[in-house]
């Protein structure tokens, strides 16, 4: 079912990416807030603040709720560098996500990360992450399965809206 999910959302970008990405005006917000799928650290539904230092380096912090795996939330960080001087364009970034906490911890991850942000408002990124730590939710998933190596992937797509 994941492959499902990871196959519309690769046939997604395809096609946003050039029609969306056109025409992206320069914002003077410094500041944005990102709601969507798998934003906050991978929460099922996830919101993120991210506010900028300079002209293109940012930090992102975020929480968010129902983690695909271990049910409960789930908190993410970024370190971001903008491709262009203002927060509504592309960006990289060094993320850490952790997935459940407690009796529900899932998994823990480090890694890089890509943002493309499409005019005024849609947000996806795609990156992967070094598995730092794994749970007692992580158990309870691969109970008598084979375990996927030490990298995830890690993708997320939702709304974003700058703050003036």
């Amino acid at each position: 079912m994941l492959k499902k999910y990871i196959t519309v959302l690769l046939v997604f970008i395809l096609i946003a990416v050039p029609v969306l990405g056109q025409q992206k005006k320069e914002s003077p917000a410094r500041t944005s807030i990102n709601v969507g799928l798998l934003m906050g650290g991978g929460g099922l539904i996830g919101t993120d603040a991210e506010f900028l230092y300079s002209k293109r380096v940012g930090l992102q912090f975020g929480g968010g709720i129902g983690s695909i795996r271990s049910g409960l939330g789930s908190v993410g960080l970024g370190l971001n560098y903008h491709l262009k001087p203002y927060i509504n364009s592309q960006f990289v970034s060094i993320v850490y996500w952790n997935q459940g906490f407690g009796d529900y911890h899932y998994a823990s991850y480090l890694g890089p990360f890509y943002s493309f942000r499409a005019r005024k408002i849609l947000q996806f990124g795609i990156g992967f992450g070094k598995i730092l730590s794994k749970g007692p939710g992580w158990d309870k998933v691969w109970e008598n399965k084979t375990a996927p190596g030490n990298v995830a992937l890690l993708y997320n797509l939702g709304f974003f809206f700058p703050l003036n």
